[in-house]
């Protein structure tokens, strides 16, 4: 079961649904649940875990992208100075600003379009209405800036999740 909550976004004037998450579950929550769907023992797991982040930044520093079949591909982006230059030979990367690991989710059938495509949502979630921490009333649920403190990345704050609950 997934829940969710009720958010208003100043910009628009209206009222939105927003993921909720109840918890956070670790390397060694995940490494416990892979132990009991197969045949490696959660040590094992956890040591192949373990190695994914050097493993995965070496091959992105190499210039490839990795991609986890059922999950999805990560690769490196990034961010320039808003004014660019006049000539392509004045490009360089003095001009960038921020590295990042862009994730781009695997999607079933190999489309991307679908409402609901990404493998790594069930085709049956079923979404539940989770109050916030404050009360019943709506009047109660976090209220939107239209995206200026939003710490989920989401553009313009019309989507997303909230930061645990409880």
């Amino acid at each position: 079961m997934a829940f969710y909550s009720k958010k208003y976004v100043k910009l628009t004037e209206k009222w939105i649904p927003v993921s909720k998450t109840v918890s956070c579950y670790d390397a060694k929550r995940l490494a416990k649940d892979i132990e009991k769907e197969s045949t490696v023992s959660q040590t094992d797991v956890m040591a192949v875990l373990n190695a994914i982040p050097t493993v995965m930044t070496r091959y992105l520093a190499e210039g490839h992208s990795v991609k986890l079949d059922g999950i999805g591909s990560f690769f490196l982006t990034f961010e320039c100075k808003k004014t660019g230059v006049d000539t392509p030979e004045e490009v360089s990367m003095d001009q960038v600003t921020n590295i990042k690991v862009q994730f781009r989710p695997a999607m079933k059938g190999g489309s991307t379009k679908g409402k609901f495509n990404n493998t790594l949502i069930a085709d049956d979630i079923e979404w539940t209405y989770l109050p916030s921490a404050k009360g019943e009333s709506i009047e109660d649920d976090a209220e939107d800036d239209g995206g200026a403190n939003n710490n989920q990345g989401n553009q313009g704050g019309t989507s997303g999740g909230d930061d645990f609950v409880g």
